[in-house]
């Protein structure tokens, strides 16, 4: 089993992040239904390396905290058939950041990579950084749609 865990510096104050991050999820997704994305890894360092381009099925439901102090959301990413990829499952989580207007989108899980011993080999050696980089595009992609909530909810504002 292969751990993963990224995070995404969003523009959004911590204190309204739990709730932008619900809109956000909703915009981005049909909370009832898994949705489909087309994730995009870079394969090199530069863009003429060219990219992996994957299909998957992704799906979000509430978590628990035990504490009441996060919302977590569970998140599970199903690759669409072809191809060897692993399925994904793990906890969605905004973090407070040391500014107060800012926060971190949070994404920790587990797969396991398919293919036994050669799959093993495979992740260790370029699998891992695919896993990060999908990833982290899916917290890019939600974090957008996190800011894109908190300043259309600040220009609704009356001024003062």
């Amino acid at each position: 089993m292969s751990t993963l865990s990224v995070r995404h510096f969003t523009r959004c104050p911590y204190s309204r992040a739990r709730q932008a991050l619900e809109q956000a999820l909703a915009a981005v997704a049909d909370l009832r239904q898994p949705q489909t994305l087309t994730l995009s890894v870079p394969l090199g360092k530069d863009e003429a390396a060219g990219a992996l381009r994957k299909d998957v099925i992704v799906s979000y439901s509430r978590g628990a905290d035990p504490k009441h102090f996060d919302q977590p959301w569970t998140i599970h990413w199903t690759p669409t058939p072809g191809g060897v990829y692993p399925d994904f499952n793990g906890e969605l989580t905004v973090r407070a950041a040391d500014e107060h207007s800012n926060c971190f989108l949070e994404l920790q899980g587990a797969y396991t990579p398919p293919l036994g011993p050669i799959g093993s080999a495979f992740d260790v050696a370029i699998g891992q950084r695919i896993a990060s980089a999908t990833g982290a595009q899916l917290l890019a992609t939600i974090g957008d749609a996190m800011e894109r909530e908190y300043q259309r909810e600040e220009a609704a504002k009356p001024e003062s």
